[in-house]
């Protein structure tokens, strides 16, 4: 097995979910991660479910009064590429720890609120960040309260974040010899996530509360049935016109309904009209004839159904293994990323505590210092193709040109129907400009013979393909994964859908609600004992950063072994992961403590403006825009944001000269 960083050594101190959450990513793509545990249980923090916080690692108990103990850590820092903390919540460390630590090539310090801004070092726990950042304002019914995720949505989308982070410091240090301080706020992260929120309060609007509704699309919401709620999704109007073929054939017709911004205007007549066409049917009836009309669709699966969801049992999704503390049979993740070519095994164990305690430690930590000169952009010269429409393959291309990739957006002639979602600014969705960052766009048909041969020749001289169109919608123009292969074979194939392109839904679309209905979130989020989606888009970010951190991971390993790869993310798998936190009777998270603020008070916060983490870019016409700052802060090779993303050329488009 060729794993990406089976030559790192990582000591997880931080005691935050997200800390464990990233450190469980690296071991998966093979790191040797060691948690120090404390030798009494404290039952807060990761802590208060220790299998998912030691799962796939190895264990060292550590009582910081015992001098032998803080020896053994002092030593295993020492021999570590990578130190994971959490100093908002950590505590003081012990001297020698500390001393350690500053010879440590890669720190990552995951907090609730970064070092630097007026609530800077404040120890906020998952549903008071909710609140904080305007997430929990956004989630509910529109008739009843904000509403908090039980699932730490946010604690595990900063795990991901630190985890590319890492691979981006790791390269770094590979490259140039230099190693550097990582900080990931989880504050940052959930402003992040307004993505379909921030660019209505720049228009003068009051986002709310839509439920399971989408404040730029209708239909969408979920609609009774005989037997339960079926989520249906619509991102475009040919959707619509095929929903209402179904729902009823004048519909299609009705002249108030055929553009999507009439559609909003009147959402509440149309949601009436499809829920009477809903509920007389049975649950599955209705998804098969969704099913059938190519829409995405779904019914809400509670955490107790999740085992055995036809998709999560093929995928493997949820693995079964015995706790060595309780001797009873528990429930943890499967790896997240898998490499189709690697033989990567599904099977994961919880260790024992303290099992790293007579482990030889047998690699040696990266050479790095303090005085390298790393590049000022550490993905310079990295060709990156993306084929994507709305928030998962835009965003994992998005954080990659920030880090310097130069990337090509592909779209449809007409472009990206993301592009005139409300809303708009001079004629183009602030929306679309928030979540394509710089990038340069080409419109190309790709079911015309001389779009496809575009395509190819872009291929062949790139890095990376990534795509979040319908599975099996490339391999139908002739390019699966073995074409694009003979193409280019040091490709690095990124494709991420709903439920994979190893699924038992083949070909079935997918949107974000449809996979927080399916994955245990919904079931987690309720609102007057309704289930509902958290009103961020969790799912579809979340499956933007696991792309993003796959393909970074790929790319080491390619420049190891000289090979590309093959990576399908399925977003079901990666909310699954989000909740595994619920799924072996840890108890519940605190109640949430701070009054929930509003968007426009999230975006307009001190700590917000202090971090700088919403600013004014240009485009390529030289208007403005409101965008955001990265979450990830490297302190030696920062993101960049300039001139964003601007009209895409029709036709062919040529790579920028690599560098010699």
């Amino acid at each position: 097995m060729d794993l990406p960083y089976s030559d790192v050594v990582v000591v997880e101190l931080g005691a935050r979910i997200a800390a464990a959450a990233c450190g469980r990513l690296l071991a998966d793509l093979g790191a040797q991660v060691h948690v120090v545990e404390p030798r009494k249980a404290i039952g807060k923090w990761k802590w208060a479910d220790r299998v998912s916080a030691v799962a796939g690692k190895e264990s060292l108990l550590c009582d910081p009064g015992s001098a032998e103990d803080v020896r053994a850590v002092a030593a295993l820092i020492e021999r570590a590429g990578v130190v994971i903390v959490s100093t908002d919540v950590d505590g003081p460390l012990p001297d020698a720890w500390t001393a350690a630590i500053r010879r440590t090539p890669i720190l990552c310090d995951v907090t609730a609120c970064g070092s630097s801004g007026p609530l800077a070092r404040l120890p906020l726990a998952e549903q008071d960040l909710q609140a904080m950042t305007g997430v929990t304002a956004t989630t509910g019914l529109p008739e009843g309260d904000a509403t908090a995720s039980t699932v730490p949505v946010l604690e595990m989308s900063g795990g991901l974040y630190a985890g590319a982070a890492i691979a981006i410091a790791l390269d770094v240090l590979r490259k140039d010899g230099a190693g550097q301080r990582i900080e990931v706020a989880l504050f940052d992260v959930g402003i992040n996530a307004l993505t379909t929120f921030m660019p209505a309060h720049f228009a003068g609007l009051q986002p709310k509360r839509l439920g399971n509704g989408h404040g730029m699309a209708v239909p969408w919401n979920a609609y009774p049935t005989a037997d339960g709620w079926v989520l249906v999704c619509s991102t475009n109007d040919a959707q619509w016109k095929r929903i209402a073929a179904l729902v009823g054939p004048a519909l299609a017709q009705e002249p108030r309904f055929t553009k999507l911004a009439d559609r909003l205007t009147h959402r509440h007549e149309i949601d009436a009209r499809i829920a009477e066409w809903s509920a007389p049917l049975p649950l599955e009836a209705a998804v098969s004839k969704l099913n059938g009309e190519g829409i995405p669709c779904g019914g809400i699966v509670t955490m107790a159904q999740l085992r055995g969801e036809a998709n999560v049992v093929l995928r493997g999704s949820i693995v079964q293994t015995r706790d060595p503390v309780s001797g009873r049979i528990v429930q943890v993740s499967a790896p997240l990323i898998r490499f189709e070519d690697d033989g990567q095994s599904a099977g994961v164990r919880v260790p024992p505590p303290d099992s790293s305690r007579k482990a030889a430690l047998v690699h040696a930590r990266p050479a790095a210092t303090a005085r390298g000169a790393p590049s000022a952009l550490p993905l310079a010269g990295l060709r990156v193709i993306e084929i994507g429409q709305l928030t998962t393959a835009p965003l994992a291309a998005r954080h990659l040109a920030s880090f310097g990739a130069e990337v090509i957006k592909v779209e449809p002639p007409g472009g990206e129907s993301a592009r005139f979602w409300a809303p708009l600014r001079g004629g183009t969705s602030h929306f679309f400009m928030v979540t394509n960052g710089e990038k340069r766009s080409v419109t190309l048909d790709l079911r015309a013979p001389q779009g496809l041969a575009a395509l190819k020749a872009l291929v062949r001289d790139a890095d990376v393909l990534v795509e979040n169109l319908k599975p099996g919608a490339l391999a139908a123009m002739g390019l699966d994964a073995d074409a694009l292969n003979v193409l280019n074979p040091r490709l690095v194939y990124c494709a991420i859908s709903g439920f994979g392109q190893r699924s038992a839904y083949p070909g079935r679309p997918a949107v974000d609600t449809v996979v927080q209905a399916m994955c245990g979130i919904m079931d987690a989020t309720r609102c007057g004992g309704v289930p509902v989606k958290t009103g961020i888009s969790i799912a579809d970010i979340a499956g933007g950063q696991t792309g993003l951190v796959a393909i970074l991971a790929a790319l080491a390993r390619r420049d190891r072994t000289g090979r590309g790869a093959v990576i399908d993310i399925a977003m079901q798998d990666i909310g699954v992961w989000m909740a595994q936190s619920a799924w072996n009777g840890a108890p519940a998270a605190p109640a949430c403590s701070l009054e929930p603020l509003s968007v426009a008070e999230a975006c307009t916060h001190p700590h917000t403006v202090a971090r700088a983490l919403i600013g004014a870019r240009k485009d390529a016409a030289g208007r403005s825009w409101e965008v955001f700052a990265s979450p990830m802060r490297l302190s030696r090779t920062p993101a960049c944001t300039g001139t964003l993303i601007g009209e895409p050329q029709a036709g062919n488009i040529d790579w920028t000269p690599r560098q010699t």
